[in-house]
């Protein structure tokens, strides 16, 4: 995607015109629409003006690179959490939800007693677990599977399942989802 495809298509979902966004960055609605075109490039300062209109970082407006070869970096200071209401179950996502993709890659950091739930749930799709520490138990079914550190574990998510650390200390899994959930 160019910079002005990019711009367009965070312009649309913020559900700006292009003179709303215009008169917000100062600019004629001509020029941003040239901008969009790729009929013509924006200045630095102008750039900056748009990304923040658009809460994006310039970053985003500009790495047409990654996009092009199918590949997405995410540092880990930047990773996006969700926390389960009891907090003993934290996820972190890591990739984009804005990029599209099919698979949804996320790590769970499990503390002692922390749990998927109580009752077995499925929905279409596979999983991928790969226990970087701690243990984990996998319940599939009306089978209990338990994963140590470096154990792997695949499963069609159509079949009923749920998870538990029963240990004494936080696991860490790097669970990898389709379809994406986030």
């Amino acid at each position: 995607m160019t910079i002005g495809e990019r711009i367009k298509k965070q312009r649309n979902e913020k559900g700006f015109s292009l003179r709303e966004l215009a008169s917000k960055v100062d600019l004629s609605a001509s020029f941003l629409s040239q901008i969009e075109q790729g009929k013509a490039s924006p200045s630095i300062e102008n750039l900056k003006k748009i990304a923040n209109c658009l809460e994006v970082k310039v970053s985003y407006l500009i790495e047409e690179e990654d996009e092009k070869i199918g590949s997405y970096h995410l540092k880990k200071k930047d990773r996006k959490y969700v926390e389960s209401i009891d907090s003993k179950t934290s996820i972190a996502l890591l990739t984009s939800s804005k990029i599209e993709k099919d698979m949804e890659p996320i790590m769970y950091e499990i503390k002692p007693g922390g749990e998927s739930g109580r009752g077995l749930f499925n929905h279409n799709g596979e999983e991928f677990i790969y226990i970087v520490e701690g243990s984990l138990d996998i319940y599939i079914e009306d089978h209990v599977t338990t994963l140590n550190e470096g154990d792997s574990f695949y499963f069609k998510s159509t079949l009923n399942h749920r998870f538990k650390n029963n240990g004494k200390k936080l696991t860490k899994a790097l669970w990898v989802v389709t379809p994406p959930t986030f």
